[in-house]
């Protein structure tokens, strides 16, 4: 069956429906001025969205790029043992052990329902269907057409919606409160509620989380509903921010301490931009251990500012931390914030690590 016509004149969705319906095998190629797409299907079923080796445009390489999963470094070292052996992406990064195979699944199924949502969109374009065989794979696709379809037609309806409140990708967002460490908070939202600071414009947010497109808007929408985050408004193109290419890793950034000691008893929401300010304030005054209460406002201080640290570590992974240890390996303090005045903070989780206990003791 030849099929090819004008995206213009039949839209993509009628023409995956009808190669669905009719349960044939073969390849869908999308073009539209230099871009090209392609969907195999496997008797109407999607089984793959790319070509078998790994081009300079292979939508697998791109979309793990795009969403952090492998660095630039790990790239040129799978492409490298690419042109020595001509071997498939999808072969080098599983027996390679780049990626598990579970996680590889999951993985091209995002990739997957990006590039239907992408071409969904498209309104003007050309499209042929040839039959031929699916190219072979170590990780064998088998996907509805139906379900994919339906789900990014829904994705586009809803990235409407998100694009009529996130409206500009210089929107400035940031923390207005700090959920209840009992919101059920989707990874998505979790990720990039840690990378929210009142400077990261949308772009930057969407550009430097392990997201695709959609998820980020998707969550950031829902953050902004919730009234956890706000819109601060607009940074114009000439004010540039330096953005750190490691930032959708980390937790939080974060520059909060400073604000917080010149603030003095300001509420903790208001400067919840945090980390780096506290790498860089000045110490506090080391008074006599023996008068340390907890009418001291500076040991008052310190305990607020471990207590948000493990408030938002809960936050993040569902529970507190093991130690004070964990939270200063994993960036949230500084090692010197677990103790004050010649004394040491005693910090005890609960067995399952849903409360905890923290107090001044003696070193």
């Amino acid at each position: 069956m030849a099929l090819s016509g004008s995206l213009r004149e039949f839209a993509l969705s009628e023409v995956l429906q009808l190669l669905s319906g009719q349960r044939k095998t073969g390849s869908l190629r999308l073009t539209r001025g230099n871009e090209t797409k392609v969907l195999y299907l496997l008797e109407g079923r999607i089984a793959a969205v790319r070509d078998r080796g790994m081009g300079p445009d292979d939508p697998l390489a791109g979309f793990l790029r795009r969403i952090h999963r492998l660095s630039d470094e790990q790239m040129r070292g799978v492409a490298s043992i690419h042109a020595e052996s001509g071997r498939d992406l999808v072969d080098l990064l599983l027996n390679g052990r780049y990626i598990e195979r579970e996680e590889l699944s999951m993985l091209y199924e995002r990739m997957v329902l990006d590039v239907l949502h992408e071409v969904l969109n498209w309104d003007d374009g050309i499209y042929s269907f040839s039959n031929v065989t699916p190219p072979e794979s170590v990780l064998p696709v088998s996907l509805s057409t139906e379900s994919m379809l339906m789900e990014a037609v829904r994705r586009t309806d809803e990235m409407r919606r998100y694009q009529g409140k996130l409206n500009h990708p210089g929107l400035v967002l940031g923390l207005r409160e700090l959920p209840d460490p009992d919101a059920a908070l989707s990874e998505e939202e979790k990720e990039l509620f840690g990378l929210v600071d009142g400077r990261r414009t949308l772009g930057e947010l969407v550009a430097e989380s392990a997201l695709t497109e959609y998820e980020a808007y998707e969550a950031l929408y829902r953050l902004v509903e919730a009234g956890w985050i706000e819109l601060q408004g607009r940074r114009a193109p000439e004010e540039p921010v330096a953005v750190d290419p490691n930032a959708a890793r980390r937790v939080l950034g974060a520059t909060w301490r400073t604000d917080l000691v010149l603030a003095g008893m300001a509420v903790a929401l208001v400067v919840v931009v945090q980390v780096l300010a506290w790498r860089t304030a000045p110490a506090m005054p080391a008074p006599d251990p023996a008068r340390v209460s907890v009418d001291d406002p500076y040991a008052a201080l310190a305990l607020r500012d471990v207590r948000f640290a493990l408030d938002l570590h809960r936050i993040r992974h569902g529970s507190y931390p093991s130690s004070l240890d964990a939270l200063v390996g994993e960036g949230w303090l500084e090692p010197r914030q677990t103790g004050y005045a010649g004394l040491r903070l005693a910090y005890e989780p609960s067995p399952d690590r849903s409360a905890y206990t923290l107090d001044f003791t003696a070193r």
